[in-house]
């Protein structure tokens, strides 16, 4: 395990400190974070190597039949 030190508003200071007295608080809250940022790049990174035209390739191929009636979203027109 290592330190780490970071400047913080005094407020987010006073807030962490009474969390972290939480097992681990700081270290799981900081390893979600982490793990939503490279999500996220990934998607990107995936995305861009794409196209749309792709896209409504795929699309195209999907059955053309209403939804069930759970998946409807209340108000959208019917074509």
């Amino acid at each position: 395990m290592s330190t780490l030190n970071i400047q913080l508003p005094d407020s987010i200071r006073q807030r962490v400190e009474v969390l972290a007295r939480e097992d681990a608080f700081v270290a799981t809250v900081l390893s979600q974070r982490i793990a939503v940022a490279e999500a996220d790049s990934y998607v990107r990174r995936r995305a861009a190597q794409g196209s749309t035209r792709q896209m409504l390739d795929i699309l195209e191929m999907a059955p053309k039949v209403e939804p069930e009636e759970r998946d409807r979203i209340a108000g959208a027109l019917a074509s």
